[in-house]
């Protein structure tokens, strides 16, 4: 797996399925599958199991759509500073620099 790779394993240990639809992300960088977020998130308090962090923020833990829709993408940064959207690029690249490093490490231990 590399940085421009465009497929997620899901991050539960015992599922590593490629990621499709629907997955889960969390503030602590990991991505569930649709049917293991759904799982593991309805309860209270939340907790990653990659990492058992703690998620009770609003924002801790997103349902998120892999592949929008283009009207979605020209609309979603529309109006924000060019120094917000600068931030925001370099967030989801810090996340999938994690995801290859956190599938390294998988990998490795197999």
């Amino acid at each position: 797996m590399s940085l421009c790779d465009d497929t997620l394993l899901c991050n539960f240990t015992k599922c590593r399925t490629k990621l499709s639809g629907f997955a889960w992300v969390t503030a602590c960088s990991h991505v569930f599958c649709d049917q293991h977020g759904s799982g593991e998130f309805s309860r209270s308090p939340a907790i990653c199991p990659a990492c058992s962090s703690a998620l009770s923020g609003k924002l801790d833990i997103v349902r998120t759509e892999l592949s929008p829709s283009e009207e979605y993408k020209a609309m979603v940064l529309a109006g924000l500073r060019p120094d917000i959207v600068l931030d925001i690029c370099t967030r989801a690249l810090a996340f999938w620099s994690y995801q290859v490093k956190y599938f390294s490490l998988y990998m490795y231990s197999i």
